[in-house]
């Protein structure tokens, strides 16, 4: 059947040529408009940025190279994912920087111009200093990508939430100007971290300064999955919503997070810079008091007492254990208060911590107890002397074997390096008195006999790393205190929303690895075949 206009006198068969032609080229026409509209537009930069990719380059501080570094969170991340996509990731460790221009050094230039990555994830900047990397990576014809830091976390002590808007907002302002002019994508993780401070997930046991470390301006574990949704959408240009993450926290409270992170990500696309004001917080779950129990044994931790820790970051990372611990003393019902001083000896072993102030501090017999890493026997003889003659009480902070999944030796390798550790630590304490707490045995514990299904093989470490995440702090925490207390230490607040069920498996295995440590039993599991 011939269309209706084809039966008007007005429109002949020419007429009707001329119409589809000029259809088709406008048609035509269109398809080449929004074709160039989507070149130009910001998102549309984001897109295909991984494609002819084989290895990324990470350049950053602690914001990057924190929680296990995010470069092994990403390459982990997008091997799962779908499309899967294999990369190699590295990072240029620049953890004590904290401008951009202190790390375009002669290293990494030479790195740049003579390596083998394709891409490189940069931290944001002055101006000046980001231009400075573009022209150096564009100068050897290859990609690269800015992520906007965030501002100083405005929950810490002295912090100012007008500040941190101010400072937040005449940032992304800036990192915009600079996205449009020079056409390098920024990802917006700061605009972002405002966002989800100023208007927080719905989700009960938040913290108000969810997305830091306790006491702390450095990311945790929640902060990672933010930063790693927010990267991937910016590489790819596709939805965060679904990316796998490594560490066990409830479905509902990622799916919100990553919705929030394409939802803010578009905005930002469409030149919205939105600050909400703060004026509203969920309420965090309540507290339960811990079950009411005499001591198992004598207390060394008393009420007002005044505690010194001498470690290095399997006592200071992820906030500090001398800043999670009165805090998490303040919760409990009855609650304790002490007060808490330290010196974190980063990278460096019990041999270099015997330093001149640490000496004077013990000296000064204003602390009722001294906490010490682990180490050779020698040295914490010389300690235990030294805290003893200031009538002090000493207690020792057992550390643990490598991270099986970079161990040289795998499981076998954890296991080996365990048991020399816990042999040492028991010999000391039968041989002194001195109460050793046996957080090593508990991390090897944990991993070889995992309480829940669905665990990865690490999941007490940060990825890839030696040092504890969140959940090994916990289970640090559930140990000290035990093992300061006396008391079983279920019921615990922790600082961030793990499973219910997964709190109490650790906890649970904490306390009962205690007691059968101060019962002077050791149970080194056996690997299974």
């Amino acid at each position: 059947m011939e269309p209706a206009f084809a039966s008007s006198p007005t429109f002949s068969h020419e007429n009707k040529q001329i119409v589809m032609i000029t259809l088709t080229q406008m048609v035509k026409y269109l398809t080449i408009f929004f074709f160039m509209l989507s070149c130009y537009h910001p998102f549309a930069r984001g897109v295909g940025l991984l494609d002819d990719v084989d290895s990324i380059l990470f350049v950053g501080n602690s914001n990057v190279g924190s929680e296990g570094g995010l470069h092994h969170h990403f390459r982990r991340t997008v091997a799962k994912a779908s499309p899967p996509v294999n990369l190699a990731t590295d990072w240029v460790s620049m953890y004590g920087a904290s401008a951009l221009d202190e790390m375009y050094t002669d290293e990494l230039v030479a790195r740049v111009k003579n390596g083998q990555e394709d891409l490189f994830v940069i931290c944001s900047g002055a101006d000046s200093s980001m231009r400075k990397f573009v022209d150096l990576v564009q100068g050897v014809n290859k990609k690269c990508i800015f992520f906007a830091q965030w501002s100083e976390n405005p929950f810490l002590p002295g912090g100012d939430i007008e500040k941190f808007r101010q400072s937040t907002n005449d940032r992304m302002i800036r990192l915009k100007k600079f996205e449009q002019t020079s056409g390098i994508r920024i990802v917006p993780i700061g605009l972002i971290y405002y966002d989800l401070l100023a208007d927080p997930i719905p989700y009960n046991g938040l913290r108000r300064d969810y997305l830091f470390v306790p006491g702390g301006s450095v990311q945790n574990d929640l902060g990672i999955m933010v930063n790693l949704a927010a990267l991937y959408t910016g590489l790819t240009g596709n939805s965060p919503v679904g990316l796998p993450i490594w560490t066990s926290f409830p479905d509902e409270l990622v799916h919100a997070l990553q919705e929030r992170v394409w939802a803010v990500i578009k905005g930002w696309e469409d030149d919205e810079i939105i600050l909400k004001d703060f004026d509203k917080f969920p309420k965090g779950a309540q507290v339960n008091a811990l079950k009411k129990m005499n001591p198992k044994w004598d207390p060394i931790l008393k009420d007002g007492y005044k505690v010194f820790y001498v470690g290095n970051s399997f006592i200071g990372t992820e906030g500090g254990l001398e800043n999670h611990f009165p805090r998490m003393l303040k919760e409990v019902r009855p609650s304790m208060e002490i007060k808490t001083k330290s010196e974190i000896f980063w990278g460096r072993g019990l041999q270099s911590m015997h330093t001149e102030s640490v000496r004077n501090e013990i000296a000064s017999k204003e602390n009722d107890l001294v906490i010490v890493t682990s180490g050779p026997d020698s040295l914490l003889q010389i300690f235990r002397r030294e805290i003893e003659n200031a009538g002090s009480k000493m207690a020792v902070h057992m550390t643990w074997g490598w991270n099986p999944t970079i161990n040289r030796d795998g499981l076998k390798g954890f296991r080996n390096q365990t048991q020399r550790i816990v042999q040492s630590m028991r010999s000391f304490e039968e041989e002194t008195g001195v109460s050793v707490i046996p957080c090593g045995l508990i991390f090897y514990d944990l991993v070889v006999d995992p309480p829940l299904d669905g665990l990865r093989e690490d999941w007490v470490f940060m990825v890839e790393n030696i040092h504890q995440n969140h959940i090994g702090t916990m289970a640090n925490a559930s140990a000290h205190f035990a093992v300061l207390t006396g008391k079983s230490p279920v019921g615990l607040p922790m600082w961030d929303p793990y499973p219910p069920e997964l709190v109490r498996a650790v906890q649970e295995r904490a306390w009962k690895i205690v007691q059968d440590w101060k019962k002077g039993e050791v149970n080194i599991k056996p690997l299974s075949e």
